[in-house]
């Protein structure tokens, strides 16, 4: 086995036909273009990107941006072309199609990747999402805490304010840390985030990808703006059915669109998790989804308050 490679982690990251391509193809070429590279394996630009993130201690780009393979990387590059020290009895098992076409449904890296891979792009994306966010709060005097939506009795600008700098600081603390807890539990953590200061470090730039994922806050809340739009409409047709006098939608109508939000948000937050900290869907898929309990937590810790 390949000096300072984990073997159950190799063996993850080499188990998809597309991830051993790329390396086989970068160490051919010496060096390759993302063009050139995605021509030569016939994928789509997110999924060279997402898998490209998934190897990224054995891929690197050089100072003209062309993908190169790191030391680690030809060394993984030798033992596939004369595929010995490894499992690839292991390696070549499929994953079934119901697994495959649920990780694309729940976890679909492929609508995250362009976001995260491209700054400016991914910087005007989460900016267009707040204002559309804050906009659509501000029209119907709602407030948004974590994924949930209340309807106050004073509603204020200032409020609104704090609860949204409280719902991106939380969520950004809640995803950074229980993702900080699996890269260790897993045995994962890179040697410059180990110990006290690097547990710290790591937690307060979400494993050094603090870029990526303050572009993700903005996307990931974005469908919670389906409630305040819903509202807007049901306001406009006087059907009545976001009229609430309780801080939270107690009709079946508001509270299926509720749903309907979180579950959006869950895909996309999933999704980026997955991509973003290099974290297997399922598991990215159970902390997004956990976030959904803690704001009912937090909901009825609120209303209990107040």
């Amino acid at each position: 086995m390949a000096e300072g490679i984990d073997e159950r982690e190799l063996l993850w990251l080499l188990r998809h036909r597309i991830r051993r391509r790329i390396i086989e193809v970068v160490g051919d070429s010496g060096k390759i273009g993302a063009v050139a590279l995605r021509e030569k394996l016939g994928i789509s630009t997110g999924s060279l990107y997402y898998n490209l993130r998934q190897l990224r201690d054995l891929v690197a780009q050089d100072d003209k941006r062309n993908y190169v393979l790191t030391k680690l990387g030809e060394q993984v590059y030798r033992y596939l072309k004369t595929r010995e020290d490894l499992s690839f009895e292991e390696i070549d098992q499929r994953r079934s199609r119901a697994i495959e076409l649920l990780s694309q449904v729940f976890v679909p890296t492929w609508l995250i990747s362009p976001f995260v891979e491209r700054p400016r792009f991914g910087a005007l994306t989460a900016a267009l999402s707040a204002a559309v966010l804050v906009a659509l709060l501000l029209n119907g005097k709602f407030v948004l805490l974590i994924l949930h939506v209340y309807k106050f009795r004073h509603f204020s600008v200032d409020g609104l304010a704090v609860c949204l700098a409280a719902t991106a600081l939380l969520t950004y603390g809640y995803f950074s840390a229980l993702s900080e807890l699996y890269e260790r539990l897993s045995g994962r953590t890179p040697d410059r985030f180990k110990g006290v200061k690097g547990l710290l470090a790591s937690l307060i730039t979400f494993g050094g990808q603090w870029r990526q994922m303050l572009a993700l806050l903005p996307l990931g809340l974005l469908p919670m703006s389906l409630y305040p739009a819903a509202a807007f409409v049901d306001r406009v047709m006087r059907l009545g059915q976001f009229e609430a006098t309780f801080p939270l939608p107690n009709s079946v109508t508001a509270n299926l669109v509720l749903v309907v939000s979180q579950v959006g948000s869950f895909l996309v937050f999933a999704a980026g998790l997955s991509y973003v900290r290099r974290m297997r869907w399922h598991v990215a898929a159970l902390i997004s989804f956990s976030l959904i309990y803690v704001s009912i937590v937090v909901s009825y810790l609120m209303i209990s308050i107040g």
